[in-house]
């Protein structure tokens, strides 16, 4: 008897621990949240800073920016529709880590003194994440415009 309960207490441990792995889907999630809480479509811009961590560093543009320097400079465009679709995901995880290289293809219309623009990018992004207080977080991210284009539209 004293055998079986000790091993569910060990399966017991072992799948707790196992819950608190970090998944692709994590990964994912945790990219796509950050995205969409900078996007024209989010209410409430400082939802980003439930994605990256306090110490946060993206390299984009040849610039090295913290969360608030890059949502400063994400304010400075006028866009007023945006999407991206993040494709080719390569992603390995350690216990309390992962890390992420993908291609992500931007579309944004901005208006700029009554003139709308589509802007199209495609970019190679890399993002390093982290747990924090149990919860995935991205700690660095690069970014690497690799194609754009730009026209006036109606």
């Amino acid at each position: 008897m004293k055998k079986i309960i000790l091993s569910l207490g060990i399966l017991l441990i072992v799948s707790c621990n196992n819950s608190n792995e970090i998944t692709e889907q994590d990964v994912k999630d945790t990219i796509f949240g950050m995205f969409d809480s900078f996007s024209v479509e989010s209410e409430d811009k400082n939802n980003f800073y439930n994605y990256v961590t306090d110490d946060y560093v993206l390299y984009e543009i040849g610039k090295k920016m913290n969360a608030a320097e890059f949502l400063e400079f994400a304010s400075t465009f006028n866009t007023i529709e945006d999407d991206w679709e993040i494709t080719d995901w390569n992603i390995t995880i350690d216990k309390g880590s992962a890390h992420a290289y993908f291609k992500n293809n931007g579309r944004f219309v901005t208006l700029n003194e009554g003139k709308k623009t589509l802007l199209n990018y495609q970019w190679i992004e890399s993002a390093y994440l982290v747990k924090v207080d149990d919860k995935l977080k991205i700690k660095f991210y690069f970014s690497d415009a690799v194609t754009q284009s730009s026209q006036e539209i109606e």
